[in-house]
């Protein structure tokens, strides 16, 4: 069963004790005011789940750690490769194309 997108916000916030222990009780609960505060706020800093945070700062830190000991062709750029539950949107052609003229120029 996929989840929309809709339903996952729902979750997520029943998950992290926001409005009530259950999805029903969490729509009964929570005003629709509060509840476009909640989207704004994910919206601005990310997923309201510790477990996704920790994840991405760890990847984050790895990606540091990893950039710092390699040499300049072999750094990574984009610490999402590294987080499994981030989805990195497809790059065109032209963005591909300048991420390689501006490798080849450094």
């Amino acid at each position: 069963m996929d989840l929309e997108s809709g339903e996952e916000f729902w979750c997520e916030l029943v998950i992290n004790g926001i409005g009530g222990r259950t999805i029903a009780e969490a729509k009964a609960n929570i005003s629709r005011p509060e509840l476009m505060t909640w989207r704004s706020y994910r919206d601005k800093y990310g997923s309201l789940f510790f477990g996704r945070r920790l994840e991405q700062e760890f990847a984050r830190l790895f990606v540091r750690y990893f950039n710092s000991h390699a040499s300049e062709d072999e750094r990574i750029e984009d610490a999402r490769e590294y987080m499994l539950h981030e989805e990195i949107p497809p790059t065109s052609f032209e963005e591909e194309r300048m991420k390689a003229i501006k490798k080849k120029s450094t």
